[in-house]
């Protein structure tokens, strides 16, 4: 018999799924997302050679997971130009040693806390940023959660919520989900339900079948009760977001246990949850994981960073022994992003501050190996920043056009020039 959940237990699990009614609420409620369900609430090992397929998936059963480093991601850091002219120069305390590198080439290789993600022999996308910056993080968030390097305001919806638009199933209870966030922009569609989860746990806790609480019963039973029936006006809006999120919830008591043991912390449990959800088959094909850590390494940035490359490797790694477990390696491809990069230059506090272009990864079914080109790190622009070789939009649209199988003209109305190569045939 399960144990009866303790006072605090039972609030914490209600403070959750309340979450989970509330965003939903909010989310309903913006002009953005009329029809658009939306729901919140709801170890490191050593570095080896990758077993994952060489070929990808067919395009309709793929899964994006895309990761954002919030706060301004080092891509000089994360993606070393070592044998790059003016490095070492630019970095007195703050460049990595080249004997230290996990190289690519003889000029670019990957942080040395990046061993296991270097053994899934990634895809490196360099230059990535905008052709006009701003070091606002609120700013380039809004940029790169639109799919819009230049903010020319084309859009009222998010790029990950026009991709679930595009390729989603009518019926799907969730096509997008952010695991690990409120209410996020990013999600924002016109059509597909794109919902906002905290944790398993709270979404569980909404309509948990097995729960053994009085008190948690009943609260599942009230939310429940302002789900059926039909409101007026925007109340409608929020009863049928309410709605998709209990029907969600509902669908992950058959989630499957994990195979793989994850490293402490909130972007391991986001990862493991991510690979329970993409085994559901529930038709969720894009999932959106913020990292926790701070990338806004102003301060002693050797001192911060590398424990940030140590998370990510780690729960990437992971992330990666489960889906190759589980048979579903070649179905998942992971991007990430940063708003922006640190500057080239280190300042005087042993940091770096709000940059311009950086590098981001793909790891899965992808050609290993440089993509695009690194920004020169001697002919900067007129704030001595690197000028960017790639817009964001094209980075997005490469993705999207080379994972998802549609082009990147019907996500993005910038209809950005694509790289091809990078995913396996």
């Amino acid at each position: 018999m399960t144990t009866p959940l303790s006072r605090r237990a039972l609030l914490g699990r209600a403070a959750a799924a309340s979450g989970v009614a509330a965003a939903a609420a909010t989310l309903a409620g913006s002009p953005a997302l009329a029809g658009s369900p939306a729901l919140t609430g709801v170890g490191a090992g050593p570095a080896r050679r990758s077993s994952r397929p060489r070929r990808a998936a067919d395009p309709a059963t793929r899964v994006l997971v895309v990761i954002e480093m919030p706060g301004g991601n080092d891509g000089m850091s994360t993606v070393v130009p070592f044998g790059h002219p003016g490095y070492y120069d630019l970095r007195s305390s703050t460049a990595i040693p080249a004997g230290d590198v996990l190289r690519i080439d003889e000029q670019v290789g990957l942080h040395p806390n990046l061993k296991r993600i270097s053994g899934l022999r990634p895809a490196v996308i360099q230059g990535v940023g905008s052709s006009k910056p701003d070091g606002s993080h609120f700013e380039m968030m809004r940029r790169w959660w639109a799919g819009d390097p230049l903010s020319a305001d084309l859009y009222d919806t998010g790029w990950i919520g026009r991709v679930a638009d595009a390729i989603g199933d009518p019926a799907s209870a969730a096509v997008a989900v952010s695991i690990g966030s409120g209410a996020h922009p990013i999600l924002r569609s016109k059509k597909a339900a794109t919902l906002a989860l905290p944790s398993a746990e709270a979404a569980k806790a909404v309509a948990d079948p097995q729960a053994d609480d009085a008190g948690l019963r009943a609260f599942q039973r009230g939310l429940k009760t302002l789900t059926t029936g039909t409101r007026q006006g925007p109340l409608e809006q929020v009863r049928s977001s309410m709605a998709a999120a209990v029907h969600f919830a509902e669908t992950l008591h058959s989630l499957g246990d994990r195979s793989t043991a994850y490293p402490d912390g909130e972007l391991g449990a986001a990862l493991g949850f991510t690979r329970q959800l993409i085994g559901l088959d529930a038709g969720v094909r894009l999932v959106h994981v913020p990292m926790s850590g701070d990338f806004d390494t102003h301060e002693n940035h050797s001192g911060r960073h590398p424990a940030l490359m140590a998370a990510l490797d780690a729960a990437v790694g992971a992330f990666a022994d489960d889906l190759d477990a589980n048979g579903l390696a070649e179905r998942v491809l992971i991007m990430t992003t940063s708003e922006f990069g640190r500057t080239a230059a280190e300042n005087g506090s042993g940091g770096l501050d709000h940059g311009t272009a950086s590098a981001h990864l793909l790891v899965g079914p992808v050609i290993a190996g440089l993509h695009g080109q690194h920004p020169s790190l001697t002919e900067r622009d007129a704030n001595n920043d690197l000028v960017a070789t790639m817009n964001l939009d094209q980075y997005l649209g490469s993705v999207v056009e080379a994972w998802l199988g549609m082009p990147a003209s019907e996500v993005f109305a910038s209809r950005p020039a694509t790289i091809g190569g990078l995913v396996q045939p």
